[in-house]
């Protein structure tokens, strides 16, 4: 009758076992996941940081241009030439 005021009766604790195991799994994967998605973020902030700092796969203002100070100012049109009377 011990079992009826929480004394004895049985059970192995093996389903409780089971279950923290597979909740350490879950905690486990979700711990995973959520370090990969700070590597991404961090990856995807260092891209914009240095892109940023380069200016892009053009900078305008590049020392290697004669003209860089100028800035832009192109008098052609793009696509062709504005000699063409048609």
């Amino acid at each position: 009758m011990g079992f009826l005021f929480g004394g004895g009766g049985g059970g192995d604790g093996g389903a409780a076992q089971k279950q923290l195991e597979m909740q350490e799994k879950q905690i486990a994967k979700e711990e995973k996941q959520l370090a990969k998605q700070e590597t991404q973020a961090a990856e995807t902030r260092q891209a914009s940081v240095t892109a940023r700092r380069r200016g892009g796969l053009r900078p305008l203002l590049s020392m290697a241009r004669m003209d860089a100070e100028t800035g832009v100012k192109d008098t052609t049109k793009l696509g062709g030439s504005s000699s063409y009377m048609g």
